[in-house]
């Protein structure tokens, strides 16, 4: 199972319907779209759980929403502003994913 938790340097600055993530590190900045924004602050929580979230909030498929939700968040990793880790299923402070 793959683990997902906020990068400790990235600043995230929620503007309601979009999260500005700055990462001071790189000089960088990144804006997230509402359902981005809702994967973000949905870290705490299962993949499945943002997943339906996003599947019942913006009337999509939940296999639809579960791949958009391990698109960004693979891209979030690849970008440095989350950390992806392999932990057993008890832990319960970051979004995890079961890798198939």
């Amino acid at each position: 199972m793959s683990i997902y938790k906020r990068s400790p340097d990235v600043i995230a600055t929620d503007l309601g319907d979009e999260l500005i993530l700055l990462d001071p590190r790189r000089g960088e900045m990144f804006g997230l779209n509402e359902s981005g924004r809702r994967v973000w602050l949905g870290l705490e929580q299962s993949l499945d759980d943002v997943a339906s979230a996003i599947a019942a909030e913006f009337g999509i498929e939940l296999t639809r929403a579960r791949a958009d939700v391990a698109s960004l968040l693979a891209a979030l990793a690849e970008a440095g502003l989350v950390e992806r880790t392999e932990a057993d299923a008890s832990s319960s402070d970051t979004l995890a994913s079961v890798d198939e």
